[in-house]
């Protein structure tokens, strides 16, 4: 005969009502029995009747959820597998704490992590696990406490996830605020992926307006994109893709000269890279690259 011990009870507990929480105020999809990959619930938010963001969310129940001695917070361990998987999604995660005692008398307290903000500086090594603090509560028979939960911390983990792409994004919300509010990241810790995504930005979106032959449909936006990769172009590491979008730039506005001067640097900075220099992909930029110089050595508009 098949056994349910006590704590797989707790477990089933806590998963159902945390689901019930949000389900009267958001979408709930329970994760298929054999498919957890340490998350109870698929969740998307719903603002002004329209679904708007997913998040997740694993549940913890019973004695591994340590209330703290003020009592209004609590923590859990969590294993470094688990927070490392978490870490690379592309949707904020959140955990839930139900400390229940056996059986349940009343409706419990939910202590709520929210574990993206908290891994924004990456997941500890050299540890099998680590403990994380709540940092919400939802208050029994408080629809309120879930409500703000879903309008306003879902939406900040939502923005602070970028950061890892190297983008400050603001608040997302369905319909367009006048006013913009951006959550505090931390910006030092990802500079290069910021960088990395101004030069990136910039530069291939001067190279894409080139491939639809619209580099003068809007010669101011074109000149600030260029303008803004140019001052990446002194780096020991600049890459060809800086060069070229600034000689196109240049040629586009009948600088020739320059544009010779950028087009060159792009070449040499190709033939220079041993790793792809000889593939046939990139031997056809360079003879793109001649053409083009051979264009702007005429006086020959793009």
């Amino acid at each position: 005969m098949s056994y349910v011990d006590e704590n797989r009870l707790k477990g089933n507990y806590g998963a159902a009502y945390v689901s019930a929480r949000l389900s009267g105020e958001c979408l709930v999809r329970p994760v298929a029995a054999d498919t957890d990959v340490g998350i109870d619930l698929y969740c998307e938010t719903v603002e002004q009747g329209t679904p708007f963001l997913h998040f997740w969310m694993q549940v913890k129940s019973g004695d591994q959820c340590r209330i703290m001695a003020d009592g209004k917070s609590a923590s859990c361990s969590f294993s470094i597998e688990h927070l490392t998987y978490w870490y690379r999604q592309p949707v904020p995660v959140f955990a839930a704490l139900v400390p229940v005692s056996w059986p349940v008398a009343d409706d419990p307290i939910v202590y709520v992590i929210d574990v993206t903000s908290q891994l924004l500086n990456g997941v500890p090594l050299g540890q099998e696990s680590i403990s994380l603090r709540s940092d919400y509560v939802w208050n029994p028979d408080n629809r309120e406490d879930v409500k703000q939960f879903l309008s306003r911390v879902v939406p900040i983990s939502a923005a602070r996830l970028q950061c890892r792409n190297g983008v400050v994004a603001t608040i997302p919300t369905v319909k367009a605020n006048y006013e913009h509010e951006a959550p505090l990241i931390p910006v030092t810790r990802f500079l290069n992926q910021i960088l990395y995504q101004i030069r990136t930005t910039s530069a291939f979106s001067v190279i894409f307006l080139h491939m639809m032959e619209e580099l003068n449909t809007n010669p101011g936006f074109r000149k600030r994109l260029a303008e803004m990769v140019e001052k990446f172009c002194n780096d020991p590491d600049s890459h060809w893709e800086n060069f070229f979008a600034v000689a196109l730039s240049y040629h586009a506005d009948g600088e020739f000269d320059r544009a010779l001067e950028y087009y060159e640097k792009a070449k040499t900075c190709i033939e220079n890279d041993s790793n792809v220099a000889q593939l046939p992909a990139w031997q056809e930029r360079i003879q793109m690259l001649q053409q083009l110089k051979a264009r702007a050595q005429k006086k020959e508009s793009l």
